[in-house]
């Protein structure tokens, strides 16, 4: 039996405890890899028509139908959406849609389409040969673009079925707001799916890591001017030696690929905002309007108010 001292000579042994060792008993450092979900939009339409060729954007892109009228081609493959798969597709993914399963574009791209109200039936849809359609676009943040490009169709179970019937409602509503528990709902869907991702196709870690940090600088810093020599003092190598590791690495010289990504973040301004194109070019860096038009039309292979009217409503 314990004496009344020995009690308190353990309570106060407790007491002695650091607070540091109440909140983390380990002295083992742990690193983790930060990143912030941004959604950028998260729509449900019916489409009535759903013909595009080329939605290859700097952005990811979630997309869920009940109805089977749509398909995606991509890579000689045809991928219908219907209520029983999930699609994901990484940014800078080349591909087309259809609607109406089995038709051909002949030539010519248009969307037709509008939000669904909760008055809507998807039985008449159903009858007109339209789609409902729910899409996401989202960023992860950097390096979320190194993805290897593709279209990935995940099952769903009746738990994800109801989640989406719940994000798909909210939808339906007139206030564009979305609450906490809206937000938190669309970013559990999010990353339920894109953690399944196989990991051989992050590309990323496969990246010097010296030359990871200088990609994820210009990612933060897009807008401001930055010279060869700056980044390669920050990356603690030669000039010329960090150049050349730079371009084994991304394909591109580093001021191109400088300019690549202010045009990548132009897109997402045009495709997610009501800014002016004179607006877009100064927020991402350029000059002046004349200097952001010549650099967008040789990355993108058309003026950026051309890219901006054709892709206004795209989902």
């Amino acid at each position: 039996m314990s004496s009344p001292n020995n009690n308190m000579y353990k309570t106060n042994i407790i007491e002695r405890i650091s607070e540091k060792r109440k909140t983390d008993p380990s002295g083992t450092k742990q690193l983790f890899n930060d990143f912030d979900i941004k959604i950028f939009c998260c729509r449900y339409w019916v489409l009535e028509e759903w013909d595009c060729v080329d939605l290859s954007v700097p952005f990811w892109r979630l997309y869920h139908n009940t109805l089977q009228q749509a398909a995606i081609l991509f890579d000689n493959h045809v991928i219908p959406l219907n209520e029983d798969k999930l699609i994901i597709i990484p940014p800078h993914t080349s591909f087309s849609t259809r609607l109406r399963y089995g038709t051909v574009l002949n030539g010519r791209e248009s969307i037709v389409g509008r939000r669904i109200h909760p008055t809507d039936s998807l039985d008449s849809f159903s009858k007109e040969g339209k789609a409902d359609h729910l899409f996401i676009h989202f960023h992860l943040g950097f390096p979320s673009d190194f993805v290897k490009s593709g279209v990935y169709a995940f099952d769903c179970d009746q738990y994800v079925k109801q989640e989406l019937n719940m994000i798909k409602t909210s939808c339906q509503e007139e206030d564009a707001t979305f609450n906490f528990f809206d937000c938190l709902r669309i970013k559990q869907l999010i990353l339920r799916f894109v953690a399944k991702i196989p990991k051989d196709l992050w590309k990323f870690g496969k990246i010097d890591y010296r030359i990871f940090d200088a990609l994820q600088y210009i990612d933060a810093h897009f807008f401001a001017k930055m010279s060869n020599d700056e980044l390669a003092y920050k990356a603690n190598m030669a000039v010329n030696s960090f150049a050349r590791l730079f371009k084994l690495t991304t394909g591109t010289t580093v001021q191109q690929y400088i300019l690549k990504t202010r045009v990548e973040k132009a897109c997402g301004l045009m495709h997610h905002s009501s800014q002016t194109i004179d607006q877009i070019a100064y927020n991402c860096g350029f000059s002046d309007r004349y200097h952001f038009s010549k650099i967008f039309k040789q990355v993108m292979g058309v003026t950026p108010a051309f890219y901006k009217k054709a892709n206004q409503d795209k989902s």
